[in-house]
């Protein structure tokens, strides 16, 4: 054998006197039942199977391996046959909760949109980028710009001249005229009114002017009409033009004196800066911090907004393809403006910006996500790199972490078979950081374990079969702890964190039988043909030496039990070796632990306390979760556009959204669909009952009155928070030509007909379809236009990124109860079978509170399961419950810990609490087994044999987990980190309490001896009494 790092050493005699040990037993004293592990049967019995692959090893290799790659290589011709059907990956998180009432009603109107999308008096080509938004949902087509000054007011002279000389570059960009919204004169418009295809082409083949973009440094336009000094100047603006007609920009003035007045005159124009009444001024209140006004003429923040049309070109309507219309856009704005604006494009300082515009975030985060996907093959390499180090091989690395990675496609045709899972997200392929150091810690034990039958054996079958079972036993305990542990997480809610479970227990399985099946023929070829081959010039053999010369090994006396042929114990003493790392884990570091166990017990139980503390103050994260890190510009904007513009509704403000015409009892039908597809929740039911004209005038004046200020509603009033709401409008339109029409059209006995023709030819105007197409929802049946369903939407005061779960529910049942009293009076009472209805908002509040719920609620299970299998895999309760408490310990930790690093319980946080307890369970349960499985009969010596024999397993397990997930503490995606983060925590801790705490603990008299504690013993001793008292037959000898 070679010098590599789990050679063999040489014995050097240095003799230990042993424990004197009476033969009498007792509770507290004799040797336990799992104590047969190292008796003459072992040692004299041949494993035929083992031998006879020890013969064999290629063979035993190319099978193995041949079945391992076959897997894989179906798994990749699947793939390729069956595609996404097979394999359906998604970067979707389905955190949601699908059986509750909030998500059921959100899911009906979301698909409702979907199915009935059909455009009433479509028009067959509309003018070129004359419409600002895109999509059901009304998708701004913009590029916002914020500016912040370093300090003072940002609308000091000098830094309103650098953005307005900045901003005039940002419109000289490539192709912005081919995507900016254009201002069309009144006979342009009249053409598209009129649906004249022939003028409206011939129109779009003509270069036009953009449209006047929102900003503060522009001047207004004299020929309008109005003085630019007067607050009612349009466009608005800090600059002045002293000409009477149109200036162009460079005709721009910026005057001190003009500015001023300008922006006195905008403050003071509404008593309340909360407001944005008083003509023109709304504009420019909206683009200024929400601080400026109510006599306030400093403002710590101003934003631009550069505003793109639709249809673009190459495109007709803004009804065809307006995903594929809004993903041209996006991919435009980014490769125009993503780097360029990164490089910082104000130069000379005193002010600042942040930017974001249409689709920039999402493909930025995919851009990220591929440079993020680097540090996961960076982990992978350390791990790589660390097992050849610590093996001084590369075959054992190599095939170790081709192991690992081969565990994929099996578990994954575990999951896709077994479980009828058809669902593969971000959470899943996180697993793959779980197994690289469950992985590792397996073919740890297994190579320690290997080295320790060389100093018993020298035929390679029997130290396999050594091996085997003492490190299959070990490997059983741990992975069967962490796969039911993981496995709990299938009675999950949510459908990300139950496949997350199911996925990562296969993977642990998996690995177990891999290393049992696999590795052992890995071995056999290392042994056989690869163990004299040198190793990077030999220096991890080198390290091994010094470290053997400084730590000899030394050969001691052990008192060993056996049975004589008359099953009865005899004592006699063995003789035996063990590795100097070993022998250091028994002595320096044993005689450590056990001379300072009160001072560390008192110690761990002041760290838990302290911990436990800040355990006890988790709560949920009222934010929505953070992707990127505060210092990233689009995290910025995401953080600050909210805080400084919610003058008129923040953009994060929670909406409140009423839907006619479809069932509220059962809004939607799940059959046939997958909890996991977030694209296919169902299909809504409608309602079959709901009549547009007779529920109009109910439905009108719950719009009316939604609006109406109120804090126990969270509305802000009318016109800060307006109701979107077509009734409204419509009713004006109506009441144009004869007020008293309207009743005649609408409630009971309602003129259906002239409703309808009136509504028609209302909509028939583009701008009008184009505003409130996104809330009448009609569908094309059997060529017939049916009306499915009516939907308004109203902005609240209370903002989605920081409501309380508690008060969001409470806000919930205010809104259900106020919609359900709106029936029990005029107008609705007597119309409520036609009109039906129900409200929808916060079902991300149910989310938060049950994420929380299911937090805590996960680990209590996880724990407990942990407890059953210790117990039945230690037959000792006792070893068991302290184990336990260890897992325990290390789950109370980490979660004081996030409360310590300023964390809280967002979707993130609660995944990863859901893996502390089977990533905790571990080293407890090597170092709970090894207790168990020690020949010694008292206490101390357990302690010694169980650090001896898995000590350096379990920090060679820890150094290769903790060093992956240090990788994960660099990408950019917070969710990376914070997993990182936890991954290292967990391992951490663990290795804190299981190495420390739990041997201190076992050292002192709760420690079990001999069969304290031992349950099988104590029911064989039980059955056996009542057995004899029953029959008098005695019970076989050496059984108890």
């Amino acid at each position: 054998m070679t010098d590599h790092m789990y050679k063999a050493p040489q014995p050097v005699s240095v003799e230990m006197v042993p424990t004197q040990i009476s033969p009498a037993l007792s509770c507290n004293e004799g040797p336990s039942l799992n104590q047969g592990m190292l008796d003459e049967k072992l040692e004299g019995k041949i494993d035929f199977v083992w031998d006879a692959i020890s013969r064999q090893p290629k063979k035993a290799y190319c099978i193995t391996c041949g079945s391992f790659c076959g897997f894989f290589f179906l798994f990749i011709v699947i793939l390729m046959v069956a595609g996404s059907s097979f394999f359906p990956f998604s970067s979707d998180v389905p955190i949601y909760l699908r059986g509750h009432v909030t998500k059921q009603r959100s899911d009906a109107i979301v698909e409702g949109k979907d199915i009935a999308d059909y455009t009433l008096n479509a028009p067959d080509i509309e003018l070129r980028q004359s419409v600002d938004t895109l999509g059901g949902e009304r998708e701004d087509l913009t590029l916002e710009i914020i500016y912040f000054p370093e300090f003072g007011d940002v609308l000091e002279t000098k830094i309103l001249q650098k953005m307005f000389e900045f901003e005039q570059r940002v419109m000289a960009r490539n192709e912005f005229a081919d995507h900016c919204l254009i201002d069309y004169n009144s006979t342009e418009v009249a053409f598209e009114q009129s649906n004249n295809v022939d003028m409206i082409t011939k129109i779009n083949s003509q270069s036009h002017n953009c449209a006047v973009h929102h900003t503060i440094v522009w001047a207004c336009d004299p020929s309008l009409g109005t003085p630019c000094s007067k607050l009612a100047s349009t466009p608005i603006g800090l600059m002045n033009c002293n000409k009477s007609t149109t200036c162009t920009p460079d005709e721009f003035i910026l005057e001190e004196n003009f500015k001023v007045q300008k922006a006195h005159t905008y403050a003071n124009s509404i008593p309340d800066r909360n407001t944005v009444e008083g003509l023109n001024s709304n504009n420019f209140l909206k683009l200024v911090d929400s601080q400026f006004g109510a006599g306030n003429q400093i403002a710590k923040a101003v934003k631009t907004e550069f505003t793109f049309g639709a249809p673009l070109k190459g495109y007709k309507t803004v009804n065809d393809d307006p995903d594929g219309q809004s993903e041209d856009l996006a991919q435009w704005l980014y490769d125009e403006y993503h780097t360029w604006l990164g490089d910082g494009q104000i130069s000379g300082g005193g002010v600042s910006y942040i930017y974001n515009g249409h689709g920039m975030l999402g493909l930025y985060i995919q851009e990220v996500m591929v440079t993020d996907g680097m540090f996961a093959i960076a982990s992978m390499v350390f791990v790589l790199v660390y097992i050849a180090f610590m093996t001084s091989s590369w075959w054992l690395a190599v095939m170790g972490m081709g192991q690992i990675l081969m565990c994929f496609p099996v578990a994954y045709f575990l999951y896709f078979g077994i479980f009828q899972q058809r669902y593969f997200g971000v959470f899943n392929m996180l697993s793959i950081f779980i197994i690289l150091g469950i992985g590792a810690d397996d073919i740890f034990v297994f190579l320690d374990t290997w080295e320790q039958s060389g100093h018993k054996f020298k035929s390679l079958g029997k130290r396999m079969s050594y091996t085997w079972k003492h490190a299959g036993k070990a490997m059983l305990v741990t992975s069967l702890s962490t796969m039911i542990s993981f496995m709990s997480n299938a009675n999950s809610s949510f459908p990300a964190i139950q496949t997350f479970g199911i996925f990562a227990a296969m993977l642990v399985l998996v690995n177990y039988c891999a290393v049992m099946v696999f590795y052992p023929t890995v071995v056999f070829m290392f042994a056989t043909f690869f163990e004299e081959w040198k190793f990077c010039c030999g220096w991890p053999s080198k390290f091994a030496t010094l470290v053997k010369q400084e730590l000899r090994p030394v050969t001691f006396k052990n008192v060993k039990i056996v049975m004589d042929e008359e099953g009865r114990e005899q004592f006699e003493e063995e003789v035996r070796s063990e590795p100097a790392v070993s022998q250091w884990f028994r002595e320096s570091y044993s005689s450590g632990i056990i001379g300072a166990k009160i001072g560390i017990i008192l110690i761990f139980i002041v760290v838990i306390v302290v911990f436990g503390i800040q355990a006890s103050k988790v709560e949920a994260d009222p934010k929505n979760a953070q992707f990127m890190p505060s210092s990233n510009n689009y995290q910025k904007f995401l953080d600050e556009n909210p805080k400084h513009f919610a003058r008129g509704g923040s953009v994060n403000a929670v909406k409140m959204i009423f839907a006619w015409g479809i069932d509220k009892e059962n809004p939607i039908d799940r059959s046939g669909t997958l909890a996991t597809d977030v694209d296919d929740p169902g299909k809504p039911v409608w309602d079959p009952n709901f009549d547009l004209p007779v529920a109009a005038r109910c439905m009108l004046s719950i719009c009316e009155k939604a609006q109406e200020k109120s804090d126990e509603r969270k509305t802000g009033g009318y016109p800060d928070f307006p109701i979107d709401c077509f009734l409204i409008d419509f009713k004006k339109h109506v009441d144009a030509n004869d007020t008293a029409l309207w009743n005649k059209i609408t409630g009971l006995g309602a003129d259906k007909n002239t409703f309808y023709e009136l509504l028609a030819g209302w909509l028939n105007t583009p701008k009008v379809m184009s505003m409130w197409k996104p809330y009448i929802h009609a569908e094309l049946v059997d060529g017939q236009i049916t009306l499915r369903f009516i939907s308004t939407e109203l902005k609240l005061t209370v903002e989605s990124s920081n409501i309380d779960p508690d008060d969001g529910k409470a806000l919930w049942n205010t809104w259900e109860d106020w919609f359900n009293d709106q029936y029990n009076s005029e107008p609705c009472k007597s119309v409520a079978a036609q009109a039906g209805g129900f409200q929808s908002s916060l079902d991300f509040i149910y989310v938060r509170a049950k994420l929380v719920e299911e937090a805590l609620s996960g680990i209590y299970l996880s724990v407990g399961l942990a407890f059953v299998v210790l117990t039945l895999a230690t037959t000792n309760i006792l070893v068991a419950f302290f184990a336990v408490l260890v897992i325990s310990c290390v789950v109370v930790c980490t979660m004081g810990m996030t409360v310590v690093l300023g964390w809280k319980l967002g979707i993130l946080e609660s995944v990863g609490l859901v893996m502390v307890p089977g990533l905790s369970v571990d080293f407890v349960a090597h170092l709970a087994e090894a207790y168990i499985e020690s020949e010694s009969h008292d206490r101390e010596g357990r302690v010694r044999d169980m650090l001896a024999r898995v000590g350096i397993s379990v920090v060679s397990g820890a150094i290769s987990t903790l060093g992956a997930s240090m990788f994960l503490f660099f990408p950019t995606i917070i969710f990376f980190n914070k997993f990182g983060i936890m991954i290292f925590m967990t391992i951490g801790f663990s290795l804190f309490w299981a190495l420390v705490f739990f041997p201190a603990l076992m050292s002192t008299p709760l420690g079990p001896e001999g069969n304290m504690g031992n349950w099988l013993y104590v029911a064989k001793k039980l059955y056996y009494k009542f057995k004899a008292r029953n029959t008098h037959e005695l019970p076989p000898a050496g059984e108890i």
